[in-house]
């Protein structure tokens, strides 16, 4: 008996891995086409054709991470690039992002620039909390403890060190195929696992907060949790980047543009009297 039943669950597990596959390709499909459609009003197009498959671009241009002299790519401008510094551990300062997610994610990749002399424990970069479970996505460092990659509250420890003082890029990627997670420091990877919350959907509907970890959605924050120090170009993608994708964000080859959050003036609110101050990753 118990033979079929492992059998059983052995072919509908093929079966998912088949539907997600398809999903995944039609959502990449759909991305792809709106991708075409948002640039539409930067060059002329001529009537609305399909979007010519001839010469395919690069799969990274797409996927939002941009080479720095793209045309028409609003990169340059010197407002993008600013850093939020966290002076002390509050449990009142904090960055609201002012984007969702929309629906359910099978996969993301978030990096950010963290700069931080605190020992023990950086505090928490980032969280995102949903309706009913506060630690959906949590990066967090605090105590004596590890840096953890926090999951529908379960946790896979990273091995990374950044409390150095030093402007470090850190990325976490993470798909809910078996759980496999990835991280990196300096555009190196560094730590990876599998069955971190595997076959767990990321909620939508929640809210991202860069230096505090929620206890519920969007508040009653802990100052020992709190991140001390400086962070900037905070983005979120709704895939796993290449690990030479990742490379060239974090030597400046490529501009940071996640597809569910970009750092840009405009998508943060600032709270408790935090500042934001000039920023310029690789000098």
């Amino acid at each position: 008996h118990s033979r079929n039943s492992s059998l059983f669950s052995i072919s509908l597990r093929d079966a998912l891995q088949k539907k997600i596959s398809i999903l995944e390709h039609q959502i990449r499909e759909k991305f792809n086409a709106t991708q075409h459609h948002d640039h539409s009003h930067e060059e002329p197009h001529h009537g609305h054709k399909e979007p010519h498959h001839g010469h395919e671009e690069p799969h990274w241009h797409k996927n939002g991470v941009h080479g720095p002299h793209e045309k028409g790519h609003k990169a340059e401008k010197p407002d993008e690039v600013f850093r939020v510094g966290f002076p002390l551990r509050t449990n009142y300062m904090y960055v609201k992002v002012k984007r969702t997610l929309h629906h359910e994610i099978f996969a993301f990749t978030v990096c950010l620039w963290l700069k931080s002399s605190s020992a023990p424990g950086v505090g928490t970069p980032f969280s995102y909390s949903v309706p009913g479970q506060a630690n959906e996505l949590v990066l967090i460092e605090w105590g004596n403890n590890p840096m953890e990659l926090l999951i529908n509250d379960k946790a896979a420890t990273l091995p990374l060190a950044i409390h150095d003082a030093k402007w470090h890029h850190v990325c976490v990627t993470w798909s809910t195929r078996d759980g496999v997670w990835e991280s990196y420091q300096d555009g190196v990877r560094r730590g990876s696992g599998e069955n971190l919350a595997p076959w767990h959907p990321i909620k939508p509907g929640g809210v991202f907060i860069l230096g505090q970890e929620q206890d519920t959605l969007g508040g009653r924050f802990d100052a020992t949790q709190a991140f001390i120090g400086e962070l900037a170009d905070f983005n979120v993608w709704s895939h796993v980047l290449a690990p030479g994708e990742v490379y060239r964000l974090a030597t400046c080859a490529a501009r940071a543009h996640g597809d569910l959050v970009a750092w840009a003036e405009g998508t943060v609110e600032l709270h408790g009297g935090l500042a934001k101050l000039p920023f310029n990753a690789c000098h």
